[in-house]
């Protein structure tokens, strides 16, 4: 069985069109953050920023803990209680939410229609924290946050979303990574569905702790709940997203673990990201036999790097003299 595993596609509709057009599996999974701008016109996303982030640091200054949502919600319904600039921002707020949900809700249906036009196999997704809540959308029934499926005797099983504010996205409307730590003790909600799901396949956007989860000049990111889970626990394969600057595969006794990069093209911190990648990844029963790290460039597809994951320690099969990721890098000690 093959798998196409996309991550952070981040408006990518061109790219995703042509990997459907273009490509053979049996699966493909598509996960978050599958958008990346809430608006068409980049005024409008600098407006519903700016905005967002001073009901934010206005909240901070008040030690409220609520969101903007909520804030503005009791701001526009007693007025009076509030000051005539609160009020006003309060509803310039609230009329960029509304149109940016609408926004993205018509792009998550312009991909539900590529879907339905040119997938040949079964596709699911899973939100990211650019996302909103994706059972709002067109892709409702395609959605695994929180649920599992099975697939040619696989059980797959996703938990959405990642430990981070995003600015410019609705926040009411998106996916909450339930972990916290509290009074010295770490709850996770992740850790919990997974222990009781046990799947074959763990597909997560925000990666776990230690595992393709390091950012440039902070850290490790990733979920301590889900990292205990995984210490106890040894699914096929788990595949992750979020943190575009740790690529790679790695096994840890009889797992594979995933992490292609972004599909979408990003401007970051880190400088500009031109994306492309994505992992085929080709299972026998429950074991991952092998994995490639592939490159959408323009409107053709590359095969970069095939790894052989049959034994104990990964292998390199072949490395693509064009590839701009080595070996080296791609392919973590175990």
């Amino acid at each position: 069985m093959k798998i196409i595993y996309l991550t952070d596609i981040h408006d990518g509709l061109h790219g995703l069109k042509r990997i459907l057009q273009t490509t053979e599996a049996d699966l493909y999974m598509f996960s978050g953050d599958i958008i990346y701008k809430a608006f068409f016109s980049f005024d409008r996303i600098i407006d519903f920023c700016g905005v967002q982030e001073e009901l934010y640091y206005l909240l901070t200054e008040r030690k409220d803990d609520s969101t903007p949502f909520d804030f503005t919600t009791h701001a526009i319904r007693f007025p009076e209680k509030y000051s005539t600039a609160i009020v006003e921002k309060s509803q310039k707020y609230r009329d960029l939410y509304k149109l940016a949900a609408k926004t993205m809700k018509e792009k998550y249906e312009i991909i539900e229609k590529l879907i339905n036009k040119y997938a040949k196999s079964p596709v699911y997704c899973l939100p990211g924290n650019y996302d909103l809540d994706l059972q709002y959308t067109e892709l409702y029934q395609r959605e695994v946050h929180r649920k599992s499926f099975d697939f040619n005797n696989l059980k797959v099983s996703g938990y959405g979303g990642a430990p981070i504010w995003t600015s410019g996205i609705p926040e009411k409307l998106t996916v909450v990574f339930h972990e916290y730590t509290k009074n010295g003790k770490n709850y996770s909600e992740p850790e919990d569905f997974f222990r009781q799901e046990l799947p074959d396949i763990c597909w997560i956007h925000n990666p776990a702790y230690g595992y393709f989860d390091n950012i440039p000049g902070v850290g490790k990111c990733g979920s301590q709940g889900i990292r205990r889970y995984l210490d106890d626990e040894s699914p096929s394969l788990v595949v992750s997203g979020h943190v575009h600057e740790d690529q790679g595969i790695k096994k840890t006794r009889n797992t594979v673990f995933i992490n292609p990069s972004n599909f979408g093209a990003v401007d970051s911190l880190h400088g500009f990201q031109e994306g492309g990648y994505y992992a085929e990844i080709i299972m026998d029963g429950k074991d991952v036999v092998q994995s490639n790290l592939c490159q959408l460039r323009g409107d053709e597809w590359h095969t970069l790097i095939e790894v052989d994951c049959t034994e104990k320690h990964l292998k390199l099969i072949s490395q693509n003299p064009i590839s701009t990721v080595s070996s080296e890098d791609y392919i973590r000690g175990n």
